[in-house]
């Protein structure tokens, strides 16, 4: 170790070289450290900027539609000023046409008022004669009901009277049995 010490203390030559290369590359290092630092805070600020410029270009294309819209509409409008006297003649001849079509309803509606009071006549007779019916159809009803009643005790009668005379006939035939 002192071999190496004494090749630097006796050669100074060397030992300014070696603090020449260490103060340049120290120099070097921060040099580029700054630059690295710069070129970072520059990329943060591009990024911004794209940001800002896309928004921007966002906002500028929503205003070239909008102005496309505007532009459209005037054209409308336009179209319409130019159309404007003819449509004022088709309105006139269209309230023309209106007055017209009132004075037919106005007929029309005398006409369909006396059919109504018509048919308000003849409902109010069809409506007395559907109550005649109506009860005239709830007596044939009970009617029914009655008869229908009396056709089941009838029924039931026959049935009873059918089953005595199926015994009388099976006695009578049992007693043949036996004597025959």
């Amino acid at each position: 170790m002192n071999s190496i010490f004494s090749i630097f203390s006796t050669n100074t030559e060397f030992l300014v070289f070696i603090t020449l290369f260490f103060t340049l590359t120290f120099s070097i290092s921060i040099i580029i450290v700054l630059f690295l630092t710069k070129i970072k805070t520059l990329n943060s600020i591009i990024a911004q900027a794209k940001e800002i410029d896309s928004a921007k270009i966002k906002r500028i294309k929503e205003l070239e539609k909008e102005l496309e819209e505007q532009k459209r509409i005037s054209r409308d409008l336009d179209r319409e000023l130019r159309f404007m006297p003819r449509n004022r003649k088709r309105l006139n001849d269209a309230i023309d046409y209106i007055r017209d079509l009132k004075e037919q309803l106005k007929n029309r509606s005398r006409e369909h008022r006396d059919i109504v009071n018509k048919l308000r006549i003849d409902f109010e007779q069809l409506k007395i004669h559907y109550d005649l019916l109506q009860k005239s159809h709830a007596k044939l009803q009970e009617r029914y009901n009655d008869l229908k009643r009396r056709n089941e005790e009838l029924i039931e009668d026959n049935n009873t009277l059918h089953v005595k005379l199926r015994d009388i006939n099976l006695a009578n035939y049992v007693k043949n049995r036996k004597i025959g």
